[in-house]
Order: C-alpha cells, then structure tokens, then sequence
C-alpha cells in the first residue's frame, strides 16, 4: 500500500541530511608549481627566437657584373645619301627616294628623320617629320620592322611628308634623324 513507510532498498543511496546539515565546500588542492607564470615565460622565449631567427630586412641580390644592356641603335649609325625628290601623285606632299647605309651593329626596325624645309630666301619654311619606309620595285614601300636593315647593309628608302609648307622653295629638304629603334643581330 501507499501508506507504507519503508523506503525499496536502493544500492548507493546516499543518506537524507537533515536540515541543520549544510552543504561542505570543499577546496580543491592545487600544486605549488606556477604554471601560469611557465606558459607565459615559454612563449617570450618562443617570441624571442622567431625574431632572432628570421631576417630583419628582405635579401636584396645585386644584379650580374656581366649584365648589360644591348647597345641600342642611334642616329649616327644611320646614314643617307643620294637623296632625291620623286614625283608625288597628291599636291602638298612630298616623295623623297634615298639609299640608307647602316653603319651601326644593330639591325635597323625604324627611322625618323626631320626635314627642315627652305624659303625661296634660304629662311626656313617650316619642317615635318616622317618615317623611312623600305622602297623597292620603283614604287612600292614597306615599314622597317617587316624588312629590317641588317647591320653594313644598305638600301634603297622611301620617306613620305603628307603635307609641306607653304612657300617652300622646292629643293632637297634638310633631313635630321630623330629617331632609330633596332634590333640585335
């Protein structure tokens, strides 16, 4: 039945406490090692061998002694002569026809000269610059960089001003080389 007192037998019940029986804290032991003080101490170490052991600055190399750059072409090397002026078919432009001799140890991909055109007074009219277009067969041309100039080589050019000054004296305008571009042989 319901009312009776005794309690089914349990194993490992503890026993009920009675209400003046408070509840213990018990500490728990630690050791005297100080642990804390350890890890903190192995990881200054640890700090101080990676900055120690790691370079400060990035290794820079010096470049080769033997490294040099490749003599680039100049207008020096560039040399023209027989210069003529050919028939153009437009009004305002001019066809000058040239043998160009390089004289340089680069192979020529481009020039540009300046012509500095005259007056009927030997004042200058004006000047224009222009590429020197390989010429061959009488009238067709074409750019440096598809028919290089080999080095003490020398060939017929062409050089084409779109447009010349007015008053220009029509003669053999002053031609400058302004620039040469080139390729090692």
């Amino acid at each position: 039945m319901a009312t009776n007192p005794k309690l089914p037998d349990y194993e490992n019940v503890p026993p009920r406490r009675t209400k003046d029986d408070h509840a213990r804290v018990e500490m728990i032991k630690q050791g005297k090692f100080p642990w804390p003080l350890m890890a903190l101490l192995a990881g200054v170490v640890l700090l101080l061998v990676i900055f120690l052991v790691l370079p400060k600055a990035p290794h820079l190399t010096n470049a080769p002694t033997g490294a040099e750059v490749p003599q680039q072409p100049t207008a020096s090397q560039v040399q023209l002569t027989n210069v003529s002026i050919a028939p153009s078919p437009v009004g305002g432009s001019l066809y000058l026809n040239a043998v160009l001799h390089n004289a340089g140890s680069t192979a020529l991909t481009g020039v540009q000269v300046n012509g500095q055109f005259m007056g009927p007074n030997g004042v200058s009219a004006g000047s224009s610059t222009a590429a020197v277009q390989a010429a061959f067969g009488g009238t067709a041309s074409e750019n440096l960089s598809q028919a290089p100039i080999k080095p003490n080589e020398s060939r017929p050019v062409r050089i084409y001003f779109e447009h010349t000054p007015q008053g220009w004296n029509h003669q053999v305008p002053a031609l400058t080389v302004t620039t040469v571009t080139g390729t090692t042989p």
